[in-house]
């Protein structure tokens, strides 16, 4: 059975490579939607990007989009430093979620699955300073909430209460239950 990562996030592409031996890479040219309650706004970006995918090749296609929630906000990818370090101040000393939406299909039953897994994932007080070297190291650049949890931003990280695989932008467990739904084994 062919799998298909409908995304370009090297991330996601080395979280799904602990569950599966092979694969192949086709990104999705569909827009992420700017609109919605966080958790209806990832799951239909997921379900875009994966149905886009799935309409130009064949297998088990997966789809999936991650954000970052404070206080009811959606904190995508910053355009810029300077976006950036107002997430990471917003973040500091407070709690978020992390939420992402997954959708696989399998193109060949026209079977669908979906999902949204949340976690929860609190930091400490950051210093202007903390900030700013982090600013420097540009690990926020391309990251939902402008931090890699599994980089330099691990030092920010005070508990968390899920999935850490989720908030590095594919939920490995989450994913391997909805994979065997649809009857592919890993």
């Amino acid at each position: 059975m062919n799998i298909v990562l409908a995304s370009a996030s090297p991330r996601r592409e080395e979280l799904l490579r602990r569950i599966v031996d092979s694969f192949d890479v086709v990104p999705s040219g569909v827009e992420e939607t700017t609109r919605g309650r966080p958790a209806r706004r990832v799951l239909e970006a997921a379900r875009s990007k994966a149905r886009d995918v799935a309409s130009r090749t064949e297998g088990i296609v997966i789809g999936a989009d991650t954000v970052v929630v404070v206080r009811r906000s959606i904190l995508g990818k910053p355009s810029s430093r300077v976006e950036a370090g107002q997430m990471l101040s917003r973040l500091s000393g407070r709690e978020h979620e992390v939420l992402t939406g997954l959708c696989i299909i399998a193109t060949q039953r026209g079977d669908e699955r979906s999902a949204v897994e949340r976690t929860s994932v609190r930091f400490r007080s950051l210093s202007e300073r903390e900030i700013a070297s982090y600013l420097d190291c540009g690990e926020y650049a391309d990251k939902a909430g402008a931090y890699a949890i599994q980089g330099r931003a691990s030092v920010f990280v005070e508990r968390i209460c899920g999935d850490y695989t989720n908030v590095m932008g594919l939920p490995v467990c989450r994913l391997t239950l909805l994979l065997r739904e649809l009857g592919v084994d890993v």
